[in-house]
């Protein structure tokens, strides 16, 4: 997906961090899921699913990557080896 000018070309103040978040829903037998991927201007992402209904808040998380798809793969396969 290719970011609009502005976002690269954004200065941050010193000791701030701007992040983009983009919302998903993962639905499963499991039940249903939201997953956030926030990139941030240096073009690294990662991404943590929570479930929407439950007694219990598990929070599955990836790790920073260069690439949305693979953060966002990686919360899918913690939630599905849940």
């Amino acid at each position: 997906m290719q970011m609009p000018k502005e976002w690269t070309e954004t200065e941050v103040p010193e000791g701030g961090t701007l992040l983009r978040k983009e919302i998903y829903e993962y639905q499963t037998e499991k039940g249903d899921f939201n997953i956030e991927v926030y990139e941030n201007l240096k073009g690294e992402f990662y991404a943590i699913g929570t479930p929407v209904d439950g007694d219990k808040l598990i929070v599955y998380g990836s790790n920073l990557t260069t690439s949305r798809a693979l953060a966002l793969s990686v919360v899918l396969d913690k939630i599905e080896r849940e």
